[in-house]
């Protein structure tokens, strides 16, 4: 696994190189694989597509999926603060972040790394095509397709409008581009996701993506867009026959190491016990772990942790506004985040005997941490519960959000509803009215996407951000204030990098910055 994953990057990155490196490559090295001899078959190409998941899943370097970057996608709402010791975290939570900071830029090459795996794939399998079935050729094409428009989905929603790279060369004429507009990015990812949701199949190998996961992600996009009747067109079949996606019976399932891969999950990244010790690194070398840290980062040091994030009392007070049939706080809520109430388990024991009395009034991040199946998080901080990047819960209150803006309250309170009856919540009893709808819409998605990087996203598209920071932190409210100029507030996306402005000169600095 190591050996391979290694041999895989080496070839797919040696394309990023200056054309001033190629003379110091002149002796061909037997041992190492090269642009002329790796292309050769099936088991290639397998690798190569295996590389295209290591930029999401990157923990430490800006992978969307992997620690650093599910701080960021969470740091800017009303769910969690984060203590000054990761400072590029922090300053993004803070709103005084600048062009500068190491992790958003480091996201912003993650996504251009991925797009430059899948272009190269797609042109080395267009030169080789003859040596390869039909079936072949289109499995690869539409692996490369949904991850290179899953990719440009995220890069438009983060960074608005940027370069957009659909060849991969190593032209140095070629390194300079202008930015393309959020509307134009989010086309090109509309017209990959299509294209590979032909090619795909409705069931593939684990982690692998399907016809399915391409629709949600589409679906999607459509819903950012405001596009309701294509988002009802492309999410509603995946309610039926034959797809097969479905809310599992308990809710904290889809944060735990011994159900991934379940039925609600759409789409899902892969993280295994294997590789090497290294964690620190780029995430590349034959010594990376293919771990996480995250649950050693959010965890309490009384639990071996490094409490670098806690919930906020705006979300606690959103997790206690209704309780369930019988009485209790909302199940997601027990599985989200632990506090001071009767029963509470901490990493296998009492919240009180886990924490000194003056600590009973913190609140702890649960929700894909450890917290089950180990007494503390140990040393070195590895952790292997997948990431669950697309789940058929979202897909459920797309739909409700969709059908609530075409008039249709009645569906959309019964997408709402199997969402509150898994939580053992009482249906919907509120007005029924786009108002009332929309209340419960944004009270269930807030709930139900807890700290998985939704809630950031949802507020700014909804125009409800500026109004939820100041309810939440007077000082970050404040900060976010400074951003805005006109109709604009340059902290609802994150800056083009400085050093992409230096370096690419026809790349103009974001609206703002």
């Amino acid at each position: 696994m190591k050996t391979y994953i290694k041999t895989t990057l080496t070839i797919l990155m040696s394309g990023m190189l200056f054309s001033s490196c190629e003379d110091q490559l002149n002796q061909a090295n037997p041992n190492q694989a090269t642009e002329d001899t790796f292309w050769k078959d099936e088991t290639d190409f397998n690798l190569a597509l295996t590389s295209c998941y290591t930029p999401l899943k990157n923990a430490l370097n800006g992978g969307y999926y992997g620690t650093r970057g599910v701080m960021l996608r969470i740091a800017r709402a009303d769910e969690v603060d984060f203590r000054n010791d990761i400072s590029d975290v922090y300053t993004v939570n803070r709103f005084t972040n600048s062009n500068t900071n190491s992790l958003t830029q480091g996201m912003f090459y993650q996504f251009y790394n991925a797009l430059y795996r899948t272009n190269s794939i797609m042109q080395k399998l267009e030169e080789k095509k003859e040596q390869f079935s039909t079936d072949f050729q289109n499995s690869v094409k539409g692996e490369c397709l949904f991850i290179r428009g899953f990719y440009l989905f995220q890069l438009a929603k983060e960074f608005k409008d940027a370069p957009l790279r659909l060849t991969a060369s190593q032209s140095p004429s070629t390194f300079p581009l202008a930015k393309s507009s959020q509307a134009d990015i989010w086309a090109q990812a509309k017209e990959d996701l299509k294209t590979a949701a032909s090619l795909l199949p409705i069931t593939n190998k684990i982690g692998k993506p399907t016809q399915g996961a391409a629709y949600a992600a589409l679906g999607k996009i459509y819903v950012y867009e405001e596009n309701w009747q294509e988002a009802i067109n492309v999410l509603e079949p995946l309610t039926q026959n034959p797809y097969t996606y479905k809310l599992v019976e308990d809710f904290n399932w889809n944060f735990d190491d011994t159900h991934e891969n379940n039925a609600e999950s759409i789409f899902e990244l892969l993280i295994e016990d294997v590789g090497g010790t290294d964690l620190w690194g780029d995430g590349e070398n034959i010594n990376s772990t293919q771990s996480n840290t995250r649950p050693k980062e959010y965890a309490a040091a009384e639990v071996g942790g490094w409490y670098e994030a806690n919930p906020t009392q705006q979300i606690m007070d959103i997790f206690w506004k209704e309780k369930d049939k019988d009485g209790n706080f909302d199940y997601r809520a027990r599985c989200s985040v632990a506090w001071d109430y009767e029963g509470c388990t901490y990493y296998q024991r009492p919240f009180r005997e886990v924490f000194a009395q003056d600590k009973w009034k913190t609140y702890w991040i649960l929700k894909y941490q450890n917290w089950k199946t180990q007494k503390d998080e140990p040393a070195p901080p590895k952790s292997f519960i997948n990431e669950r990047a697309i789940r058929y819960a979202d897909v459920l209150l797309m739909l409700a959000e969709a059908y609530m803006n075409k008039g249709a309250l009645d569906t959309s309170i019964g997408y709402i509803n199997q969402i509150r009856r898994r939580a053992n919540l009482n249906d919907y009893s509120g007005p029924i009215t786009k108002e009332g709808v929309f209340e419960d819409l944004v009270h269930q998605r807030a709930i139900e996407f807890f700290v998985e990087g939704e809630r950031f996203y949802d507020l700014r598209r909804w125009g409800l951000l500026e109004q939820t920071l100041k309810t939440c932190d007077d000082t970050r409210y404040k900060n976010y204030q400074t951003g805005k100029s006109g109709n604009i507030n340059k902290f609802n996306y994150f800056p083009i990098p400085a050093k992409e402005l230096d370096t690419n000169p026809l790349c103009t600095p974001s609206e703002g910055w």
